[in-house]
């Protein structure tokens, strides 16, 4: 698996229960929990000690890249095991369930706390009582339910599991009828359902000390969630529940609308999300990936719960899902996920018409409130995930590297590749410079993004112009830095459970398998310095795509900057 390769290259129908009729069956399984949660609910609220921590959701993945060159693309697919369905006793189901520890506040009740009355100096658990730890072997292990549904999951022995469940849907599907619908979708995660409301919803992930967040890409929906590990039967389905059977009730629909305009101040105030966002609207104008990511105030005719459902009917069906678990037992992990499905009346599998990004290029202004003037200049690289040059181009963005002008931390910050030595410890005026490689299924962007003096645009240009002249000419001592670099960024990545799990997902949609990363790492190391050149070059034969951001009075016109590469030798 490429488990935290993402993270390392982006570094440097439902059928609805709602009143409308056209729900599907509930799920006896979530009522039975809903019912004991009840049970729970009517004993007394929570204090602020048992509340959990707030925990902020998932990064958005608006640059993905994992390396698939001819030698890699070619692995065998993985081999799933079958998960049938069965309709069980759900009486004898129940007892599997974990029960919850719910503690009283203040004097409404005694408490129920077991440990109460030991004194802190006496251990409270008899080691006899847990079974001979045994460790997991740490490789992904997959099954696949009836319905399609595609299951993997990777043990690796920690204490808190992380949950995920994707699908292969987002701004790329969309279309002038309902446009800002997957921003909608976020905004509408973890909200009533069939089985729990809105506020019972958020009280089981706070009694579970669990966490849960929703983050709407470009080419994948990702429904997240983490808890400890024996929580997990109990979290699973309120996952589930929440994409399979959203209520889109009116009021809560309208009440989001609000935070459309919160959304939109927020992203204003940071340049480098508008100028991420200006980049693949100009890039693949008026198509595919250059579509609006987020939804915007034109958007609220759109936002109505028959756009959402359709939107779900039309792209959330088992085959196009992905339900993902990291430090779970795989067959038990199989086994909750096909409880809460088996009384799912599936969405059927829509065939989708695919259709082919078309890069236009061009440029893009913005003039904001900003001190800096924010530069970007990017081209194409055709094939993206399932090309055959994504390891070089990953390899090429390391190698170029980058920062701000003040670095802190200590060594492995990059201060010797080639944006900090030739741009950020030359030129004072120039705030930040980096390079940034986005990469989706079948195609995405290389370039670099420079943060500088407003007087001093029309030398950012010329600067950025002779660095990419220079991605033609690379030393062996710098590619083989550059190859330690990453490597070391994928194995480090690995540590992190909630990147392990949302990497197994976006291969396992992106391109069908999962890559280990001695795969990837044998594949940085057939990276040649004529493997860079030739990138290089193919992808200067595309016009580029111009952004800029902020105080942009002195920024070069777009033709006067394709001279200004021309010049460098860089493109015709």
């Amino acid at each position: 698996m490429a488990l935290g390769v993402l993270s390392a290259f982006r570094r440097l129908a439902v059928q609805s229960a709602s009143t409308s009729g056209e729900a599907g069956s509930s799920l006896p399984l979530n009522s039975l929990i809903r019912n004991k949660l009840n049970a729970i609910f009517n004993r007394g609220s929570l204090s602020a000690s048992q509340r959990p921590l707030a925990t902020a959701a998932p990064p958005q993945t608006t640059a993905t890249a994992a390396p698939t060159a001819a030698a890699v693309a070619a692995g065998q697919q993985p081999q799933y095991r079958r998960v049938p369905f069965v309709r069980e006793d759900l009486s004898l189901v129940m007892q599997e369930v974990p029960d919850f520890k719910y503690y009283y506040i203040g004097n409404e009740a005694p408490s129920a706390y077991p440990y109460k009355d030991v004194p802190m100096d006496q251990p409270i658990l008899n080691p006899d009582e847990f079974p001979e730890y045994v460790q997991p072997s740490g490789a992904v292990e997959y099954s696949k339910l009836d319905n399609g549904l595609r299951i993997a999951s990777v043990d690796r022995g920690g204490l808190v599991s992380s949950l995920g469940l994707f699908v292969n849907t987002g701004s790329r599907w969309e279309d002038v009828s309902n446009s800002g619908v997957s921003h909608m979708l976020q905004l509408l995660a973890f909200h009533s359902t069939a089985h729990l409301s809105f506020l019972r919803t958020i009280k089981t992930i706070e009694v579970l000390g669990a966490s849960a967040a929703c983050v709407a890409g470009r080419e994948q929906i990702v429904y997240s969630a983490e808890c400890v590990r024996e929580k997990m039967p109990l979290l699973l389905p309120l996952l589930t529940g929440n994409v399979l059977f959203p209520r889109l009730l009116p009021w809560e629909i309208s009440a989001n609308k609000n935070k459309l305009i919160q959304m939109k101040q927020k992203i204003e105030s940071q340049p480098d999300q508008c100028v991420s966002e200006m980049l693949h609207q100009t890039a693949w104008h008026n198509n595919t990936l250059g579509l609006k990511l987020f939804a915007t105030e034109k958007s609220l005719q759109h936002y109505d719960a028959n756009t959402i459902r359709q939107f779900i009917l039309d792209h959330f069906s088992p085959e196009n899902m992905v339900c993902v678990g990291v430090n779970v037992n795989h067959e038990e992990f199989s086994r909750w996920v096909m409880r809460a499905f088996v009384d799912y009346n599936a969405v059927p599998n829509k065939p989708r018409k695919y259709i082919q990004p078309i890069y236009t290029g061009g440029d893009s202004r913005v003039e904001a409130l900003a001190p800096h003037a924010h530069i970007a200049v990017a081209f194409e690289t055709p094939g993206g995930w399932n090309g055959g040059d994504l390891v070089t181009y990953s390899v090429l963005q390391t190698l170029m590297g980058g920062g701000g002008a003040f670095s802190t931390g200590g060594p492995g910050k990059g201060m010797y590749t080639r944006l900090y030595l030739n741009v950020l410890n030359k030129y004072d005026w120039v705030e930040s410079a980096m390079a940034f490689n986005t990469q989706y299924t079948d195609t995405g962007l290389f370039g670099l993004y420079m943060l500088a003096n407003p007087n001093k645009a029309s030398s950012a240009v010329k600067v950025m112009a002779e660095q990419f002249a220079g991605m033609t000419r690379v030393t062996a001592e710098e590619l083989q830095r550059a190859k330690n670099s990453i490597k070391s960024s994928i194995y480090m990545n690995l540590e992190n459970r909630g990147i392990v799990m949302e990497d197994i997902g976006r291969q396992l949609l992106m391109s069908g398998r999962v890559i280990s990363p001695a795969e990837f790492c044998r594949a940085i190391d057939n990276v040649k310095e004529a493997d860079i050149r030739r990138v290089a070059e193919k992808m200067f034969s595309k016009p580029p795509t111009v952004v800029a951001y902020g105080d942009i009075c002195s920024v070069p016109h777009y033709e006067e900057i394709r001279a200004a590469l021309r010049a460098a030798g860089v493109g015709k």
